[in-house]
C-alpha cells in the first residue's frame, strides 16, 4: 500500500526494473544513462511509497526482495502497455521505421538470411531487422526481443503462438565420405562409420542422443554449432543427423534416409501480444511465415 505517496510514475518504475535486471545501481544508471545518485534517489522514494524494501542488498549487488518480485510483476505489465502505446506503436503500415529483434539459433538465424528475410529493406528501408543467434532463451515478456523462433509452443496467456511448420530428421552424408567409406544399408546400421555430434547443450537434442546411441559408431567431431557440424560433414568428416529444413538446402550433402524415431517437431514463431499489435512485428513476423511455407 502507497503511504501518502504522489501518483506513481512510469519513471520510477521504469528505473525500478532497470535495477533490477541490472542487479546494481551502477548497472542500471549506464542503462538508463542517469546519475547513479538519481537511481538510488527514485528507489529510496519508491521503498518510503510502499513502505517496504524492494531490494535486497548482497554482495554480488542487488536483488529484488519478495515485495520487489511482487511489484516487478506489475512493473513489467506496466512496461509492456508503455511499448505498446509508445509512438513507435503508432506508425503506419507504409511508415515503418524500428528495430525489430528476433531471438533464434544460430543455424536458423543463418538459414532466415540465407532464405531472403532482408529483403524486407525494400519495401521498408527504414526496418532494421536484428537477429539474436544463440540457444539461450529469450523473456519475450520482459521485451528481450519482440520474436522468438521455438519448438515448445509457450504457455504463457500473454504470448501468442503461429505454426510455421513441422521438423523431420534425416541422416546424411557428404558424397567424398560416401564414396570412401559407402552407404549405410539402413539408417539404422550405421557401425564403423564415422559421425559428427552436437555437444553442450545441444547434445540433449533428440537427434543427438540417437545418433550416440548408435552401436560402434566413431565420433570424430562434436560441436554446439550446427552451422560447423554442418560444415564438417560436408567436408566428408561423418555422418550427420539433421532436419531436412536444413539437411535437404545442402548441395554437398546426400540425405541417406529419414530418421522416423526421431520425433518430429513443431516451429513455433512466438511473440508477446502486445508487440503482436506492432506494424514492424506484424511485417517481419508475416515474412517469417512466408519464408517458412517456401521451404516445407
Amino acid at each position: 500500500m502507497l503511504h501518502g505517496m504522489r501518483q506513481l510514475a512510469w519513471d520510477d518504475l521504469r528505473i525500478f526494473l532497470a535495477v533490477a535486471r541490472a542487479g546494481s545501481l551502477a548497472g542500471a544508471s549506464a542503462e538508463l544513462n542517469v546519475d547513479r545518485s538519481t537511481v538510488s534517489r527514485r528507489v529510496d522514494a519508491l521503498e518510503r511509497a510502499f513502505g517496504a524494501r524492494l531490494f535486497l542488498r548482497t554482495r554480488e549487488g542487488v536483488r529484488p526482495s519478495a515485495a520487489g518480485e511482487r511489484l516487478r510483476v506489475h512493473a513489467e505489465r506496466m512496461e509492456a502497455v508503455a511499448r505498446a502505446i509508445s509512438p513507435a506503436a503508432l506508425v503506419s503500415e507504409k511508415a515503418i521505421s524500428a528495430t525489430v529483434r528476433v531471438a533464434t539459433t544460430e543455424s536458423l538465424a543463418t538459414f532466415l538470411v540465407e532464405q531472403g528475410l532482408l529483403g524486407l529493406r525494400a519495401a521498408h528501408p527504414e526496418l532494421v531487422v536484428e537477429l539474436l543467434g544463440g540457444n539461450r532463451p529469450v523473456d519475450l515478456s520482459r521485451g528481450e526481443a519482440e520474436l522468438a523462433l521455438r519448438t515448445v509452443r509457450p504457455e504463457e496467456a500473454a504470448l501468442v503462438a503461429r505454426k510455421l511448420t513441422k521438423m523431420t530428421f534425416a541422416l546424411y552424408g557428404a558424397q567424398a565420405y560416401l564414396r570412401a567409406r559407402g552407404t549405410p544399408r539402413d539408417v539404422e546400421e550405421l557401425a564403423g562409420h564415422d559421425v559428427v555430434l552436437p555437444s553442450a547443450e545441444l547434445s540433449r537434442l533428440p537427434e543427438a542422443q540417437w545418433m550416440a546411441a548408435r552401436p560402434d559408431v566413431r565420433v570424430v567431431f562434436r560441436s554446439s554449432s550446427m552451422g560447423a557440424l554442418v560444415r564438417a560433414a560436408s567436408g566428408g568428416a561423418g555422418l550427420v543427423v539433421l532436419p531436412r529444413l536444413w539437411g535437404d538446402r545442402e548441395a554437398t550433402l546426400e540425405r541417406l534416409g529419414a530418421v522416423e524415431k526421431i520425433p518430429a517437431r513443431t516451429m513455433w514463431l512466438v511473440m508477446h501480444e502486445d508487440a503482436a499489435r506492432w506494424p514492424p512485428v506484424r511485417v517481419v513476423a508475416d515474412e517469417i511465415a512466408r519464408i517458412f511455407a517456401g521451404t516445407r
